[in-house]
């Protein structure tokens, strides 16, 4: 079920990202909303069927999901909402927390992802690895890669010049 999850939303984040990203929200109503109609549910439709609806849609379908993308866009645009800033937002308050409550969950898993990292890749590199355990050994390494882009995302990448962003965005509102 989470494979079937996983393409379904998969398909709706290639062809309508903000559609995807506003069903993770405050404004997920808004979405399912024009998810239902555009793919000819019921208004009644569960998640279920609407994961299965995408899932399964036609090219035609396709198409009109891509039309929803941008009567979507244009229906944020005229209530003045940034996705942008609710995003920035987000991860604004995530760090305020980290900082306010001197959480050492972050720093300890992501000291544990890098270990593991560095422990299966030496592995790999020191030992052959036995026939029946090559799927799961780059299974593990695969979500390991995953883990450390996102640890060093966190500390290095994106999130930190989000960070610089939103300072001198406030910057310039303030001056004005």
């Amino acid at each position: 079920m989470s494979d079937f999850f996983k393409t379904a939303g998969g398909i709706l984040a290639t062809i309508a990202p903000t559609v995807a990203s506003v069903l993770g929200g405050p404004l997920a109503g808004m979405a399912t909303t024009a998810l239902i109609s555009g793919l000819g549910l019921a208004p009644d439709a569960s998640k279920d069927q609407v994961m299965q609806a995408i899932a399964q849609a036609t090219p035609e379908q396709l198409i009109t999901l891509k039309q929803i993308e941008a009567k979507l866009i244009l229906d944020l645009k005229s209530l003045d909402v940034d996705l942008e800033k609710l995003s920035v937002d987000n991860t604004k308050d995530a760090r305020n927390r980290e900082i306010q409550t001197k959480d050492w969950t972050p720093r300890v898993l992501a000291f544990l992802i890098v270990g593991l990292y560095i422990g299966v890749q030496g592995y790999i590199l020191g030992y052959v690895v036995p026939e029946g355990s090559l799927n799961i050994i780059m299974r593990s390494l695969g979500t390991l890669d995953a883990a450390l882009g996102l640890v060093l995302g966190y500390y290095f990448g994106s999130s930190v010049g989000s960070a610089k962003k939103t300072e001198q965005l406030s910057s310039i509102i303030d001056k004005k």
